[in-house]
């Protein structure tokens, strides 16, 4: 007979660990780079206008709340899907923070 303390420990090891590291970049470049560009700039690899907002843009970015930018991320905005089936409001920060910071925004969201 199993003890109950071990059949935890054999639970918790068999379990998937929960704070799996996800490879954000990846992320953007499967689902948003399709529109707002693999940089972010809204335009694809020849320069040409996509569909989604230059999320680099400096003027825009100084008005935007890092809350309401996450609640994008996660709902959808226009055209936008929501992703908050693929991701938490913690990888939706470190995502949009990743995105904005790599190429070269001064401002932190």
């Amino acid at each position: 007979m199993v003890s109950r303390s071990a059949a935890l420990l054999l639970a918790i090891l068999s379990s998937p660990l929960a704070a799996e590291v996800r490879d954000l970049k990846a992320f953007f470049q499967e689902r948003c780079a399709i529109c707002h560009g693999p940089d972010g700039s809204g335009r694809g690899p020849n320069g040409i206008r996509l569909g989604g907002r230059n999320l680099l843009e400096p003027r825009w970015l100084a008005k935007q709340e890092e809350a309401d930018l996450v609640t994008s991320i996660l709902k959808g905005r226009g055209a936008m899907p929501g992703f908050r089936r693929q991701i938490d409001a913690a990888e939706a920060r470190q995502l949009l923070a990743d995105v904005t910071h790599a190429h070269g925004s001064k401002k932190r969201p």
